[in-house]
């Protein structure tokens, strides 16, 4: 894969490569928010284990998964690099990448982690 600095603006080029940054920092906000939730979960379950009531087993999950949560940011970092670098290499030879099989990866894996994490808030409120 080669990076080129310069591209020629032939016909929407510019407009395309500004449009693939822009999705390159969605992917890095969307990183952010995921490395926040994993931090979060491990902080709220460090929390709510200080009370009497709490389920061990509550407590044995939480690092796991906020672990979880960290390692999909790092994979969705990743994977936006990737992806904005290998549209670019496209833009240049007049072509542009599809995304079906990203975008499909990245929900299942989102909608997972989502669920995980409310099986586990709804046990614990059990």
């Amino acid at each position: 894969m080669r990076i080129n600095l310069l591209l020629a603006n032939n016909g929407s080029v510019a407009r395309d490569h500004l449009a693939s940054e822009r999705t390159f920092l969605a992917y890095v906000r969307t990183s952010l928010v995921v490395t926040s939730v994993g931090v979060a979960i491990v902080q709220l379950f460090t929390i709510s284990s200080s009370r009497p009531l709490s389920s061990a087993a509550m407590q044995r999950y939480a690092r796991p998964l906020g672990a979880t949560a960290i390692s999909l940011s790092l994979a969705l970092m990743i994977i936006g690099a990737t992806r904005f670098f290998s549209i670019q290499n496209a833009l240049t030879k007049g072509k542009y990448p599809v995304a079906r099989i990203f975008i499909a990866a990245i929900t299942t894996c989102m909608v997972a982690l989502i669920a995980v994490i409310f099986a586990f808030v709804l046990a614990e409120k059990r």
